[in-house]
């Protein structure tokens, strides 16, 4: 059982942050760890760094209780990601650097939206609940691997709240492991490797060997084609962030005529016009980057480096504007490479196939998705938005590779094809090798921003490719835009189909498809938000002029279906 003396300044009433001041937060006040919420789509609670000492001292008290249940080390990641610097957050990693289940989720809610009165009654009854269960490790006492590994990125509130994790995690008396600042992906992939010794070793230089080792190995069976225009060169915007002295750390390993990375945006304030999501939403190139095009090849991580977006700046365009390389230009280019080495293995007629396969949201360019169909010849999944959701489904493939538009993504490998292809790696024929060595460039626990722009390279290399030619050899984007419409009930509008589709109200899908159908290449939906009282809408077609007559007119058929609800609905009140 838990000691239940809790330290005072990580209860809500005295809830003390980083520069030492009581930040009391009302006992009634109500939390969601967000992971199926639209606008939180990394799992976890984040909020102003002022409100975090007693969520996370009670996310760490979970994080050992479920440690204990499974006898394994779970991680706690403290990090806003893109976030301004004055915010903060945490979230759980459980055993095999995934997030953590549905069930676990509804716990840590319940756990942190108690108060203080209530908690004893909350954590007993947990503890109760696994002690009388026959899977859990807990009343076995047999927990000789329990262990909260816990890392932070470079927020000053960081080791404060890392603070709070150690004695949250001392409740219930669990080795409490401090990896430091880390990028939220080596955490994922330090916890994983505690779990399984086979997969590297639990440390920062564990991770680095292992991905930079399989970089060069793979490096040496990327020969360049001829005529090759690739330049192993590239400038990094970090965010000010951790990927700076993690990444620094980890090229170290990995010599310079390999792949040569200059840095920039590494002391600043984190994520202040810079950064990936800075990036991907203004479309403007970073702080001390040159607007002119003179720097041909650039990438952006963001604070924590669990995303990234390739650059450069838009020639003939306003002062500023950037040409992005997206995370559907970075999935569609590695699922052209690995398609072609699947291509080779299936010639060959094996007797263990491999089935690959692409996940997308509906956010995803148009053109990305019929490059996907027509080229690669493979039928891409549509799944709604959230990271959660696009993993689940890439999990069904041998090689499942799933990004977001903002960058977030990897690829995530079946046991089956670790038994066709991670076994004797040596003597395996070229193209094989080349796929385990590239699933170990790869961080399939979660996207990672240093695996990515490796994998990236190597691709490039691969090809021959220059910048002008991964634009240009793919597909051209559709253009699109974004609008979003104020309701009054949101309730009234029902999605389907990834939510690309809406059901309800009756009638209001079919005067999009109506638009739509006006239009070449032209699709469009409207998605009700998860947290607020509008309509995120979504047009594409063949000029960004049409675009935006289409998404204006879409956006206008919501509010004209919402305000007729809103009439129907004082009508039948005053019938009443």
């Amino acid at each position: 059982m838990a000691n239940l003396d809790f330290p005072p300044q990580y209860t809500r009433a005295g809830n003390t942050t980083h520069n030492n001041e009581v930040h009391s937060i009302p006992q009634d006040e109500q939390f969601a760890y967000g992971t199926e919420m639209e606008e939180k789509l990394a799992p976890g609670f984040r909020f102003r760094a002022e409100k975090l000492p007693f969520i996370v001292y009670r996310c760490a008290y979970l994080a050992s209780l479920l440690a204990r249940h499974l006898d394994a080390a779970i991680g706690v990641m403290i990090t806003a990601s893109h976030n301004p610097a004055q915010d903060n957050g945490v979230k759980l990693v459980n055993f095999n650097g995934d997030r953590i289940t549905r069930r676990w989720e509804i716990y840590a809610d319940q756990v942190i939206n108690a108060s203080d009165a209530d908690l004893p009654k909350v954590i007993r009854d947990l503890e109760k609940n696994f002690q009388r269960s026959s899977q859990s490790k807990i009343a076995s006492g047999l927990i000789d691997n329990a262990k909260v590994v816990c890392g932070i990125d470079t927020r000053v509130s960081g080791p404060h709240l890392m603070e709070a994790a150690r004695a949250g995690a001392a409740l219930f008396n669990v080795k409490f492991v401090d990896i430091g600042v880390v990028s939220t992906p080596m955490l994922h992939y330090i916890v994983k490797s505690f779990n399984e010794p086979e997969f590297a070793e639990a440390t920062h230089q564990g991770y680095y060997q292992a991905i930079s080792d399989a970089f060069r190995k793979l490096y040496t069976l990327t020969p360049e084609p001829k005529g090759s225009r690739y330049q192993p060169e590239l400038i990094v915007d970090c965010a000010n962030g951790v990927g700076a002295p993690r990444f620094r750390e980890l090229l170290e390993l990995i010599p310079k005529e390999m792949l040569r990375v200059e840095f920039r945006n590494e002391n600043g304030e984190l994520n202040h016009g810079c950064g990936a999501d800075f990036v991907k939403i203004r479309q403007n190139i970073p702080a001390g980057f040159d607007s002119e095009a003179k720097e041909p090849k650039c990438a952006s991580f963001d604070g924590d480096a669990d995303r990234i977006l390739y650059f450069r700046a838009k020639k003939g365009y306003l002062y500023g504007k950037a040409e992005l390389f997206d995370g559907d230009r970075i999935a569609v280019l590695f699922a052209k490479y690995l398609k072609e080495q699947l291509d080779i293995y299936t010639a060959s007629k094996p007797r263990n196939s491999l089935k690959m396969g692409i996940v997308q949201t509906a956010y995803a360019n148009g053109s990305s998705t019929r490059f996907i169909r027509e080229h690669l010849k493979i039928e891409p999944i549509i799944a709604p938005t959230g990271v959660k959701r696009l993993q689940r489904n890439a999990a069904a493939f041998d090689i499942g590779v799933y990004f977001e538009t903002n960058g977030h993504g990897t690829i995530v490998f079946s046991k089956h094809f670790d038994s066709v292809v991670r076994r004797n790696t040596d003597s395996l024929p070229t193209h094989l090798q080349r796929l385990h060595l590239f699933s170990r460039v790869i961080n399939e626990t979660v996207g990672d921003a240093f695996a990515d722009l490796l994998a990236t390279e190597i691709v490039l290399r691969h090809f021959g490719w220059s910048m002008d030619d991964w634009m240009q050899k793919l597909y051209e984007d559709t253009p699109s835009i974004s609008f979003q419409a104020s309701v009054g009930d949101l309730s009234i509008f029902k999605t389907t189909n990834a939510e690309q589709t809406l059901e309800e109200p009756d009638g209001l899908q079919k005067r999009i498809d109506e638009e739509v159908a006006k239009y070449k290449n032209a699709r469009a939906f409207a998605r009700p938000s998860g947290t607020e009282n509008i309509v995120r809408v979504y047009a594409e077609a063949d000029t960004l002029e049409n675009a935006h007559r289409l998404g204006e007119t879409v956006t206008q058929a919501v509010e004209q279906a919402d305000s007729r609800h809103r009439y129907l609905k004082r009508f039948m009140r005053f019938q009443l």
